[in-house]
């Protein structure tokens, strides 16, 4: 059994009291989860995602264990491996945000018409299964052209699922370039986690929006997983480069300055160490595996920091 199954959710609410929130427990009263009963599965990521926190989550976790905090704010969520694992034993509102207007759609689709995202992943499991890569070829031609915002959403997470090392990479065109991989039996609809991720999601505010015009406010706290320093950086057309890492570091300390607590994961480089100096910021390097590179020498090990800035007035 894994750590995310087996511990317990304590984190700090508003007020600096402790809540230990049962698996399955919703903000703001009932939701679904209540209406199917409490055995309910854990919610996990919808997709696979680079850079997925999967592993480092029960770190992250620890380190939010002590820290008072009201609301909670992840401005690149990705696949939302951190969010799954706080989610139930967050008190305050919770807030989610992306550069990919394509994945946030998704969550809201998820979040809304799980039934329908649901049907049409089937619909694309048995295709799948019949035609292979015709059907791939066809889905990633016709990557988000449908006025349907379901049908584009499960579009997403059946290209996601079945392509090449579960690669999320789009050109200039903002198209879906990556070819398909080679699964005997891709998960294309996992049905449970759906209903699961729909369950977590309920009550939690979604937004497209770069990370730097979210608003937390004093007393909140911001957690930043942004594409990682020297690493792949595709998922959205325009990157994410050097000014950018910069362009978050000075976020970082207007956050704090205002009075908002930060959590940045990031590369152990250098550059990283520069920005964000040992003397004003805690840092707790972790080595985590990297599963995702197109490149096969790029995957294995590497040394990771979480960066723990916390509040200054």
């Amino acid at each position: 059994m894994s750590d995310h199954a087996r511990m317990p959710m304590t984190v700090l609410m508003r007020g600096g009291g402790r809540l230990s929130a049962p698996r399955g427990a919703s903000r703001g009263g009932s939701s679904k989860a209540d209406e199917r009963g409490t055995d309910q599965p854990v919610a996990k990521p919808f997709v696979k995602w680079a850079g997925g926190k999967g592993k480092l989550a029960p770190k992250i976790r620890d380190i939010v264990g002590t820290i008072k905090f009201n609301n909670y704010w992840e401005p690149f969520v990705g696949g939302g491996a951190v969010f799954f694992h706080l989610h139930d034993g967050i008190a305050g509102k919770v807030n989610l945000s992306d550069i990919n207007d394509k994945l946030i759609t998704t969550y809201k689709v998820i979040k809304k018409s799980e039934k329908g995202i649901i049907s049409i992943l089937e619909y694309h499991k048995k295709q799948h299964k019949r035609y292979g890569k015709k059907h791939y070829e066809k889905v990633r031609k016709n990557f988000w052209k449908s006025e349907d915002e379901i049908e584009n959403a499960a579009g997403l997470i059946y290209l996601n699922k079945t392509c090449y090392n579960g690669l999320y990479r789009v050109n200039r065109s903002d198209g879906f370039n990556v070819p398909m991989g080679n699964y005997k039996n891709p998960n294309i609809c996992d049905k449970e986690n759906i209903a699961a991720v729909s369950d977590a999601l309920s009550g939690v505010y979604i937004r497209h929006k770069r990370f730097d015009r979210i608003e937390p406010k004093r007393g909140d706290l911001v957690y930043c997983d942004p594409p990682y320093d020297n690493t792949f950086t595709g998922y959205t057309k325009d990157g994410f480069d050097e000014n950018d890492q910069k362009l978050l570091r000075d976020k970082c300390n207007e956050w704090r300055n205002n009075g908002v607590h930060v959590i940045i994961s990031n590369s152990k480089t250098e550059r990283i160490e520069d920005l964000y100096p040992g003397g004003e910021f805690e840092h707790h390097p972790t080595e985590a595996a990297r599963y995702i590179n197109c490149d096969g020498s790029g995957r294995g090990k590497i040394t990771e920091l979480i960066i723990v800035g916390r509040a200054i007035k």
